[in-house]
């Protein structure tokens, strides 16, 4: 029988987002399944949650009669109008023969292949993308069956799954508890950063590491909660009790077989994210007006901006022991073989 973690979530550290003086508000608690937790830096109202893969993008080398029988089939199931739906090719490096989607029962999750690369210099006969976690088990045999399907005895998951290179992996950690608009969130590895604010002010979505444009961007931080509500079609029952919910996600690009992947390095070591916490004696407008100001300029420039030396050294040291109380990478990676055991594809 599962065992879970009963969660109320925290309260805003910026001054007019924890609501009105006076008012009440609807007390939440989430719980969380203490198998899933990596450790609580906030104890009873924040958990970080052990990482799992978001996305996996995988090509595979066949034999050289594969590719234009795969090609021919998947067209023919395309338009039969069967299971694979027509997605047709809009942007990145490489075009293809054919592309379709797979729609996955009861999860709405969605499987993409493509085959027949058109690139000169592309080795391989085809491309598979989906969400492992998303899929569970039941989808990723879904997907195995309508995939070896289009070749009858000649397309193997398990071959494309064991011997194929995983061109994109995007691993992902959870936040239960906490909004992002009350993280802040740094990167040691250098590059620019761009928000995306809602409506009402609040980020929503950072990328951070920018070389060149946001999808080029290494590291993303969002609204999970926020982003389930904004994608799905039918209402959705929100996860955890209703809690804040922020997702960390690195986008690896290994260019290995999954097999190969128990050692890949902790990427989340090169982040930090804190929950920071108001000093002694530092007025609430204040504080909120520094916190916007790291999240626009980075805390060092922030902590540049501050009139004298004493203010300035206050206010790193809250930063500081906020990083180090909240951001624990080691404790988060230890649970990496699980995330690819979980992954069910290996």
């Amino acid at each position: 029988m599962p065992v879970f973690v009963a969660l109320s979530g925290v309260s805003s550290n910026k001054q007019g987002e924890a609501g009105k003086k006076g008012e009440v508000k609807e007390k939440k608690i989430g719980k969380v399944p203490y198998n899933d937790i990596s450790y609580i830096p906030i104890q009873g109202q924040a958990a970080i949650l052990k990482p799992v893969i978001d996305k996996v993008a995988i090509t595979y080398v066949g034999s050289p009669d594969l590719g234009p029988v795969l090609v021919q089939n998947l067209l023919q199931e395309i338009e039969a109008g069967g299971h694979w739906k027509a997605q047709p090719w809009v942007n990145g490096s490489v075009p293809y023969k054919a592309s379709a989607q797979l729609a996955i029962p009861l999860s709405g999750q969605t499987a993409l292949i493509q085959v027949g690369p058109t690139k000169k210099g592309i080795a391989h006969t085809l491309r598979l993308e989906f969400n492992p976690t998303g899929l569970g088990k039941s989808g990723i045999a879904f997907l195995k069956g309508q995939l070896e399907a289009l070749v009858l005895n000649g397309l193997s998951f398990t071959e494309v799954i064991g011997n194929g290179k995983v061109s994109r992996l995007d691993v992902a950690v959870d936040i239960v508890g906490v909004n992002l608009a009350d993280l802040l969130v740094t990167v040691s590895t250098g590059g620019k950063q761009h928000w995306y604010i809602s409506e009402g002010g609040k980020p929503e979505t950072g990328y951070f590491g920018i070389k060149s444009g946001d999808k080029n961007a290494k590291w993303k931080a969002y609204n999970k909660r926020q982003q389930v509500k904004d994608t799905s079609v039918a209402p959705v029952q929100p996860a955890y009790g209703g809690l804040s919910h922020t997702r960390i996600e690195y986008g690896y690009a290994p260019g290995k077989p999954l097999s190969k992947l128990l050692n890949l390095t902790n990427r989340f070591a090169d982040i930090s994210v804190a929950y920071p916490q108001r000093p002694k004696g530092v007025k609430p407008y204040a504080w909120t007006f520094f916190i916007d100001s790291c999240s626009v300029r980075g805390e060092t420039q922030a902590l540049a901006m501050l009139p004298d030396d004493k203010i300035r050294k206050s206010y790193e040291n809250a930063l500081q022991a906020s990083h180090k109380a909240f951001w624990r990478p080691e404790m988060i990676w230890k649970s990496w073989p699980r995330a690819l055991s979980a992954s069910g594809l290996l």
